[in-house]
């Protein structure tokens, strides 16, 4: 999706809404933790204020995802938020390394490549699917989620193995 400057700049600071779905089966090419998604809604709105356009806006979606502790598939229903600021190329100071504002060449905002980034980075590298859960056992193999086990999972370093004797005393 691409949104002129031109128009922008005739609105004259009011914003201008905008509604782009983005390709699922690219993000989902791009994460590797991603099983599943469902279509990824963009809402958001553009303005320009001064010599920089912002573009803010939220995306959603259903990502399909297997619990990096169970092994467990499960859905999770994500929102992301975005803020970007934009400038003309030239009108960037080129010694302030940290700002947050992205160079413009042309009369296009291109946004599809920047959301894309926006949402994958926001996609957990070890999705779990609840933050209290258990896991398999690494004994038996059990999910402990859905039932105990009565496994001793207990590691003893060898070299303090003799230790555990002197203390049966």
């Amino acid at each position: 999706m691409n949104i002129r400057r031109s128009e922008l700049d005739h609105l004259k600071g009011e914003a201008l809404p905008f509604q782009v779905t983005l390709d699922p089966t690219e993000l989902k090419r791009r994460h590797q933790e991603i099983r599943g998604l469902s279509p990824v809604k963009v809402v958001g709105e553009a303005a320009k204020l001064g010599n920089l356009y912002y573009v803010k806006g939220e995306m959603e979606a259903d990502v399909q995802f297997v619990c990096s502790r169970c092994l467990s598939p499960f859905t999770d229903h994500v929102v992301v938020p975005f803020d970007e600021a934009f400038a003309p190329e030239e009108e960037i100071d080129e010694q302030d390394e940290e700002s947050d504002v992205l160079p413009l060449t042309g009369d296009d905002i291109e946004l599809d490549a920047l959301l894309a980034e926006d949402f994958l980075l926001e996609m957990p590298t070890f999705p779990l699917c609840a933050e209290d859960c258990k896991g398999l056992c690494p004994t038996c193999g059990v999910n402990r989620n859905e039932q105990p086990c009565s496994c001793k999972n207990e590691r003893i370093d060898p070299r303090l193995a003799g230790l555990a004797d002197f203390f049966k005393e």
